[in-house]
């Protein structure tokens, strides 16, 4: 039986693959502009793509809408997906399905690519769909893989680089390191530590082995050239970035760490109790689950030296990296999920690695009743987290966390280019504490009313430096006589947005 399943093994994959997706709701997130957790973030991704769109910048020109640098230039990740997007919108018409979608391809890119690696060393059909299809419905993955960030297209470049580099050391053909050069390029570019710790980790765990066609492999000048290349690729890209934001006056992406020791005690443990513990946790994955994965940690420390020596070496190196990683960014974790998305690494592998275990030393000498409730229970388990994830999907994307509040502001460009408001005039938009989030669905440059804290950007500032339009999304700013007294000559009102030309003589 299982022979035959082999057969269709991939075509198996895809289906559990599609079920995931639509079972988490897929295909109506899809369509969805920026909304939800971290609205903030994805609203600076989408901006950077209908830039590349709207303006026809070059590649490495990258900007957004707010024009707290000049032009609202400014850049942070290597912007390949975004201007793919853009392109791809050039030809069939700007939608968010492509933006997502873009972003969905390379999540399916990555689990093809892990069931790929675990078919190398498990044979077994459920065994082998066990750890792609957890990782796959692990609901903080699946949330960002139809999203517009590129955490996980980091991490599933990652692992089709790692795919290309185990092909490299049987073959020692070269077009296999340089597929994986590529792919690691890409992944570092990124994301460099969600897309730089399967690399690091994976040649590590190669290149520390005892077998001598190993050291023979990894000392050619393929493997060692591919590491210079990532490595320069990685040190040119971050004084690219440096240097842009500096010249367009524009620091306000992270570019370095975000450390444990900058915030004081009360933070650091209002973030794991309150953020990590009570509003995360469901998104990590179901409780049963997370023991499940706890329990493989005992088995992987106790069964050390029954384990596939690449495996194991893969996955302890995946937890250090880890280890390592987390306090060094964890003032992050206190409002950004996201950035957490590195855990998912050690545990896939740390799964891949107790499934090896159980199909070599195991199933061999287990009967026929034990091996069908071993593959039910298997089964069952990755049905729990389908519907877990469904769960998390559901509550994310309900009307109670869709982030900005107002979701009108997205049917809002063609009404001000109907009423006269130019792509090129700049805007006042309020309210709104983020870079982008208005102004990019608006398609206009200007400013935020409350970047930073409230009240930031008032009328006057941004007259002067030569607003010509206010933007209201909520009227109840308006009660504030700060905004109240521009807002005196009415363009237009679309739904509940009203659009004011601003002047440099308010009434007093």
């Amino acid at each position: 039986m299982n022979e035959k399943l082999s057969r269709y093994s991939v075509v198996l994959l895809l289906a559990a693959l599609v079920f995931v997706f639509l079972a988490g709701d897929g295909p109506r997130i899809i369509q969805y502009p920026p909304r939800s957790i971290h609205m903030f973030r994805q609203s600076d991704c989408f901006a950077y793509t209908k830039h590349y769109f709207q303006h026809k910048n070059s590649f490495f020109e990258p900007a957004a809408y707010n024009l707290i640098g000049k032009q609202g230039r400014v850049v942070s990740e290597f912007p390949v997906l975004y201007y793919f997007s853009a392109r791809l919108c050039e030809l069939f018409g700007f939608h968010f399905a492509i933006l997502r979608g873009v972003t969905l391809i390379t999540y399916l890119l990555g689990l093809v690519y892990l069931f790929l690696i675990v078919r190398m060393y498990v044979k077994d059909v459920v065994l082998s769909l066990f750890p792609v299809v957890l990782l796959a419905s692990t609901p903080v993955y699946f949330y960002y893989s139809v999203n517009f960030l590129p955490n996980v297209p980091a991490i599933s470049f990652s692992i089709a680089g790692l795919y290309y580099l185990l092909l490299y050391r049987r073959t020692t053909r070269f077009r296999h390191m340089a597929v994986a050069a590529l792919y690691w390029i890409l992944a570092v570019l990124l994301k460099p530590t969600d897309g730089g710790l399967l690399w690091v980790a994976g040649c590590a765990a190669l290149v520390g082995g005892k077998d001598a066609a190993m050291h023979k492999w990894w000392r050619g000048w393929p493997f060692l050239t591919s590491v210079i290349l990532v490595v320069a690729c990685f040190v040119a890209w971050f004084l690219f970035v440096r240097y842009y934001n500096n010249v367009n006056g524009n620091q306000i992406n992270l570019q370095g760490l975000y450390p444990i020791w900058e915030m004081d005690f009360d933070d650091a443990m209002i973030t794991f109790y309150y953020n990590i513990y009570q509003q995360w946790w469901s998104s990590y994955q179901h409780t049963a689950i997370i023991m499940m994965a706890v329990l493989f940690l005992v088995v992987y420390v106790v069964k050390w030296t029954s384990l596939d020596v690449f495996l194991r070496r893969l996955t302890l190196l995946l937890i250090v990296g880890c280890l390592s990683y987390t306090p060094l960014w964890f003032k992050a974790f206190r409002h950004h999920d996201y950035y957490q998305l590195i855990f998912v690494l050690p545990t896939v592998f740390l799964c891949i690695t107790l499934c090896a275990y159980y199909e070599r030393h195991l199933l061999p000498r287990a009967g026929k009743p034990v091996r069908v409730s071993v593959s039910l229970l298997l089964v069952g388990i990755m049905v729990l987290s389908v519907f877990h994830n469904q769960y998390v999907q559901l509550e994310r994307y309900s009307d109670v966390n869709r982030g900005y509040a107002n979701t009108n502001i997205y049917e809002m460009e063609p009404y001000l280019r109907k009423i006269g408001v130019a792509a090129s005039d700049p805007i006042l938009s309020l309210p709104d504490n983020t870079p982008n989030v208005t102004l990019a669905a608006y398609g206009n440059y200007g400013w935020t009313s409350d970047l930073f804290s409230e009240n930031t950007y008032g009328p006057e500032y941004c007259i002067a430096k030569g607003a010509k339009y206010m933007i209201v999304a909520d009227s109840a700013r308006l009660r504030d006589t700060m905004y109240s007294k521009y807002a005196t000559e009415l363009v237009g009102k679309y739904k509940d947005i009203y659009v004011y030309r601003l002047s440099k003589d308010p009434i007093r």
